[in-house]
């Protein structure tokens, strides 16, 4: 009996052993990416671009025929410029992607999406230049 009993606390040693580098190496590629983005400041940048992301893609997908899809993609590159640079109002920019989603494109409430009008996607691309800073300064 002891001789299963040893057999059995091996292999929960070895599985231990096993979850604790996997645990390691976890943190240690968790820090190197989150040194790369630039830490916490960078992290809300990246944060930012991957919901100017999503949005773009919504908007791409539901745009009326009277934009132009170049002048959708035009606008948003200026957008990620500004991101990549830090020259962007990130709390005007977050409510401007969470009205466009809950007016737009709002999951919890509808099955089906809105599409907007030529004129609300004129608006909403011209807020959206509008937290474009013009400085450098990052609020």
């Amino acid at each position: 009996m002891s001789l299963i009993a040893q057999k059995i606390s091996g292999c929960y040693r070895r599985v231990l052993l096993f979850l604790f580098i996997i645990l390691i190496v976890g943190i240690g590629a968790g820090a190197i990416v989150y040194n790369v983005i630039g830490g916490t400041e960078g992290l809300r940048y990246w944060m930012a671009s991957r919901a100017v992301v999503g949005t773009e893609k919504l908007i791409i997908g539901n745009r009326p025929d009277g934009i132009a899809r170049e002048t959708v993609e035009i606008q948003f590159e200026k957008v990620y410029e500004a991101i990549d640079s830090r020259s962007i109002d990130l709390k005007a920019l977050y409510d401007l992607l969470k009205s466009y989603q809950e007016d737009f494109n709002n999951p919890g409430l509808t099955p089906k999406e809105n599409k907007p009008s030529t004129s609300e996607v004129e608006e909403f691309l011209q807020n959206l230049e509008g937290t474009i800073l013009s400085s450098g300064n990052d609020k």
